[in-house]
């Protein structure tokens, strides 16, 4: 594991596997959890989902009203951060949003999900593991949704491709 690094402005990438609240003297920064590393951030965990969404040509509102259309009204809805040809970057919260002590995971960095004492253990494809004050069932069911906004997000893909009028032979520039 890299030394922890400090930064003013941070955007997710696939790297990013954790976004974590540190509370301290009333103030709230971020943890940042990486594949390789951690970057402590001193911005709170929203805000950098917010502009990670805004920096990747979209908005957390958008990203959150395309949750609802997928999942429905629904509590602690994941959401798509970005993607990259076709691959979508989800991150769920553990808590409402707009929670200090929310924690944003991404989805794919999810290894595997166990109850513990406290909530619940969410090991990480790092090989780090981490106790949340959440219940296992209600990150399972976080991680249920994540998987099919995902699905719907590349059965969307699929349908653009197929509708796509350059593809294969059908490009009017080939001969």
């Amino acid at each position: 594991m890299k030394k922890k690094k400090k930064t003013e402005n941070y955007i997710v990438s696939f790297d990013t596997f954790m976004l974590q609240p540190v509370i301290k003297d009333n103030q709230v920064s971020t943890q940042v959890i990486e594949r390789n590393g951690v970057v402590h951030v001193p911005r709170k965990p929203l805000h950098i989902v917010k502009k990670s969404c805004e920096y990747y040509a979209g908005s957390f509102q958008n990203s959150t009203n395309n949750a609802k259309l997928v999942i429905g009204k629904r509590h602690k809805l994941p959401i798509i951060v970005a993607h990259d040809f076709g691959v979508p970057y989800i991150f769920l919260p553990t808590m409402s949003p707009s929670a200090d002590q929310n924690t944003w995971i991404s989805h794919n960095a999810i290894e595997n999900i166990e109850e513990h004492d406290l909530g619940s253990v969410i090991l990480l494809e790092n090989g780090q593991s981490f106790v949340l004050n959440v219940s296992a069932t209600t990150m399972h069911r976080q991680h249920s949704f994540a998987t099919i906004l995902e699905k719907i997000f590349l059965k969307k893909q699929r349908q653009l491709n197929r509708l796509s009028p350059f593809r294969g032979n059908d490009d009017p520039d080939e001969g």
